[in-house]
């Protein structure tokens, strides 16, 4: 009796077939998120960085947010890559979806990871104290 529950489409059930969901929203959020809390701890380091004259540490946050925002785009990559062998591209459903929070998620993070890159060297040519 059980059996007769069954369905053959496994992404509305959740299974492993689906194509990871979290990966595709990791790939798609991450970038964005690195960049306002990138600005966000800027605008507190940069007087304390003016007054202790340490400007490291307003460049290691620049490269950690940078590193974060190439991690989002790795995700959208994999998250793209493992749809690529699935057979099914037509209509809606987890393999289209997929492919598009992939695509989607690689381009937004390059996107902020080059936002990122031109704070960064705005950072080398400005002086925290101007």
């Amino acid at each position: 009796m059980r059996d007769s529950y069954r369905t053959d489409a496994p992404e509305l059930l959740g299974s492993a077939e689906e194509r990871a969901p979290a990966l595709q929203w990791v790939g798609l959020l991450l970038a964005p998120a690195a960049f306002f809390v990138h600005l966000q701890v800027a605008y507190v380091l940069v007087p304390w960085a003016c007054v202790v004259r340490a400007q490291i540490w307003v460049h290691l946050t620049a490269m950690i947010a940078i590193a974060l925002a190439l991690a989002g785009a790795w995700a959208g990559w994999r998250a793209h890559a493992r749809a690529d062998n699935a057979q099914s591209n037509e209509g809606a459903g987890a393999v289209p979806r997929t492919r598009f929070l992939g695509v989607t998620g690689i381009c937004t993070s390059a996107l902020f990871a080059l936002i990122l890159i031109a704070q960064w060297a705005a950072g080398f040519v400005i002086s925290p104290c101007q």
